[in-house]
């Protein structure tokens, strides 16, 4: 597809109400993953490099069991299929829909609290496309639709207020903007990269970095070798340990394609103080996750993220993302940037129970049950015609 199909055209109006083309919906991992190539391409032509390299990993999660995975594509194509060509795919958001019991709730959200790895298309539709993927949803039961996603858009209200109209369906909506901690640039020399911080940041990270050198004769291993037994244990025994489930997918996907890092810092005796996984993807650097051993005094997580820093700069990376985010205080070094949480829900007595059902299923952090306890939303409705 020619970069002029990407161009705004003077009037949008919904793929939907055109009556051509209609969004496909396609769910489970497995077909996920099968069109994954197409997605990741699409991703590149409109600017969102790497929001869709990482699928293989996200979608392994073990608390993907207790979801569905759902991507609603839209495709410009003689014969629609499940599995669009590259240069066909115009638009694609995944979502998940919940379970309780094994059975799906028709209860939709994406996984991805910054909007980055959530939905692709060009800047200029990704509002529209958002509402797209509602209002088709919608027509296949659902009752509750959570879409995070970024756009260049100064208001998205303005763009979305009459999207849901004529769509057949008595429902309400309405969208807040957050600003997210994205990532951290990485500057030519390590020196400069701490320039950014303020300057106790920059001091913490140099203190206890020289700190447990001097006192531990810790290193840096940029590719650490650990046995599963040994990963497993040094879990139980860390600052924050997570599930033997979590843990063990940690560990297993190192094995998985494409650029994993698994680095290490180990004192002069050879014990593994800190270990950290992610991926390196389009010249960038995406810390998964951060495993410490349980030693206050030491500050050992500061003082692997010095040396880490440190490694990437040396390496060329030019920028640093946290998933999830960071409690640091290097966070205020971190580029700010939008993301829009666009939320549809039906009219139903079904739906009405929702956030009472949310609320019992979903731990205080889900990002679903934040936006049903935000009072301050302004909710439109739309009336069924």
């Amino acid at each position: 597809m020619s970069s002029a199909a990407f161009e705004r055209p003077r009037s949008f109006v919904l793929p939907e109400m055109q009556g051509s083309p209609t969004p496909l919906v396609v769910r489970g991992s497995a077909e996920v993953l099968h069109i994954q190539p197409a997605l990741e391409k699409l991703a590149s032509r409109c600017g969102q490099t790497g929001a869709m390299d990482d699928l293989d990993y996200f979608l392994a999660r073990p608390q993907i069991r207790k979801k569905t995975p759902c991507l609603v594509t839209l495709a410009h194509a003689e014969q629609q299929s499940a599995a669009p060509a590259a240069d066909e795919l115009e638009a694609a958001v995944l979502l998940y829909e919940h379970q309780i019991a094994g059975y799906g709730i028709r209860i939709f959200a994406t996984d991805d609290t910054t909007g980055r790895r959530t939905l692709v298309s060009p800047s200029w539709m990704r509002a529209q496309f958002a509402l797209t993927a509602c209002h088709r949803l919608l027509t296949q039961g659902a009752q509750c639709i959570l879409i995070s996603f970024r756009h260049d858009e100064p208001q998205v209200d303005a763009s979305l207020e009459r999207l849901l109209e004529g769509c057949g369906y008595a429902c309400r909506w309405a969208s807040r903007e957050r600003e997210i901690v994205s990532y951290l640039p990485l500057e030519s020399t390590f020196d400069a990269t701490l320039a950014l911080m303020g300057a106790r940041t920059r001091n913490h990270l140099r203190y206890y970095r020289r700190k447990a050198e001097k006192q531990l004769g810790c290193v840096f291993v940029p590719d650490a070798t650990i046995s599963r037994e040994e990963f497993m244990e040094m879990n139980r025994t860390s600052a924050y340990p997570v599930p033997d489930e979590m843990a063990a997918w940690r560990y297993d996907s190192r094995a998985m394609p494409g650029s994993p890092l698994f680095y290490g810092m180990r004192d002069r005796d050879g014990r593994w103080l800190s270990l950290m996984g992610g991926r390196h993807v389009c010249g960038n650097m995406e810390m998964y996750w951060q495993m410490n051993c349980d030693l206050p005094e030491q500050s050992i997580g500061t003082a692997m993220r010095s040396m880490l820093i440190e490694h990437e700069v040396k390496r060329g990376t030019r920028r640093m993302y946290v998933e999830g985010g960071t409690t640091h205080s290097m966070s205020h070094a971190f580029v700010r940037e939008r993301s829009t949480d666009l939320i549809v829900m039906r009219e139903s007595s079904l739906a009405r129970i929702i956030p009472a059902l949310v609320k019992r299923f979903l731990p205080p952090e889900n990002m679903l049950l934040q936006v049903l306890e935000d009072e301050t939303l302004e909710w439109k409705h739309i009336r069924k015609h």
